[in-house]
């Protein structure tokens, strides 16, 4: 593990540590105001796995129904959304409209009819398929090579979700393999090559980001939050069963608005049991962690108060992570996908990016985790 970790280091570039200029008035933590408007708003970003009539528990809260699809479509297309492709969306602030990016993981047999259903609201969408699985003798419940085909000819977008589906901070060759091996299994069926990579359960580092970047143009990851259009890291909102399509919709809806006050300067996909931001505005008294990894009561998409876990020092912002995990997530949990909000100026205020950290070192096993959990909150072994 230490000679593949060595390996990707020595590929990728230094990541730089400076900072932009930082405005002189003291940020509180406690101040009542939301913070100044800045920005342009973002682009919304949303994910589905798999699908069914009438999911059953045990198939995870990954897998999501028809009805529910179709309702998501519908309110899509009522309040006047287009869909995107990266390249292509333009933010709000810049008479981008009403935009949206849409996007489907592992690349399951029933996302045919998911396309299918796109279409018949003029919407196309990028599926991420796992390259390894594409082959003729494959699973049949996965997409196959004719089927990564009729998606690119109906005017999708077909790109690599890993190559087997592992995690690539823990798995050295499934580096290797997004790298090498999946952008000619895909572009060989008529898929997109080299614009857009999926993370498998939106796993990585600076070091595996700053390498796979160098592949694809665009890396999706599953952390909540809106698209600055900058940014080689997309975040997404991964849709799930169990949690309400008012919280998607309220997402969607507010990406006009998005303008985070907090700059992170602890690097994305970072060890790191502490976070620093840099604050542009006053924070908001009930700045709070908004995660889509599983609390511990198995709640995705649920707010948790910083309290004494955050400090603020002038115009810089630390979040003690570790702390506010072991509160909150319980024992086990090596890995969250979040981003700070406010609820303080009415709907879901996004005061900074969505981001990924790890509290343990992602090459590390850990022992099991007591239920409930969800895959994508744990480290995998390796």
């Amino acid at each position: 593990m230490i000679v593949i970790r060595n390996l990707l280091l020595a590929w990728t570039l230094a990541l730089s540590a400076c900072a932009p200029s930082i405005m002189p008035p003291v940020r509180t933590a406690g101040g009542d105001s939301c913070g100044g408007s800045v920005g342009q708003g973002g682009v919304p970003v949303l994910a589905w796995h798999g699908f069914a009539e009438n999911p059953r528990p045990g198939e995870g809260n990954l897998t999501e129904s028809w009805v529910r699809y179709d309702e998501t479509l519908r309110f899509l297309a009522d309040q006047g959304f287009r869909s995107v492709f990266p390249e292509d969306a333009r933010l709000p602030g810049t008479d981008g409209g009403r935009q949206v990016i849409l996007t489907f993981d592992d690349g399951r047999k029933e996302q045919l009819r998911a396309a299918e259903m796109l279409e018949r609201h003029g919407f196309r969408g990028i599926f991420f398929v796992i390259p390894r699985r594409t082959r003729p003798d494959s699973d049949p419940q996965f997409l196959n090579s004719d089927d990564v085909a009729r998606l690119a000819r109906a005017g999708h977008r077909v790109s690599a979700h890993g190559y087997e589906h592992r995690s690539l901070p823990a798995t050295g060759t499934e580096v290797a393999g997004s790298l090498v091996r999946s952008p000619g299994t895909i572009a060989r069926n008529g898929g997109d090559d080299r614009l857009d990579f999926a993370f498998p359960f939106g796993h990585y580092t600076p070091e595996i980001a700053d390498a796979i970047g160098r592949a694809y143009r665009h890396l999706h990851t599953v952390n909540p939050g809106y698209w600055d259009g900058r940014s080689a890291l997309l975040p997404r909102m991964l849709i799930m069963s169990d949690v309400d399509l008012s919280t998607f919709t309220e997402y969607l809806l507010g990406g006009a608005a998005y303008a985070p006050v907090l700059r992170p300067l602890t690097p994305d996909g970072a060890v790191a049991g502490t976070a620093t931001f840099v604050a542009e505005a006053p924070l908001p008294a009930d700045a709070q962690v908004f995660a889509i990894s599983a609390d511990a009561e198995g709640r995705s998409y649920v707010g948790h108060p910083l309290g004494e876990n955050l400090r603020v020092s002038g115009d810089t912002v630390t979040v003690d992570l570790a702390a506010h995990m072991a509160r909150y997530h319980g024992p086990g949990r090596g890995v969250i996908s979040y981003a700070i909000v406010s609820r303080r100026c009415g709907g879901m205020r996004y005061l900074s990016p969505g981001i990924m950290h790890w509290i343990r070192d992602p090459a590390m096993p850990l022992q099991p985790v007591p239920t409930p959990v969800r895959p994508e909150t744990v480290v995998p072994r390796s």
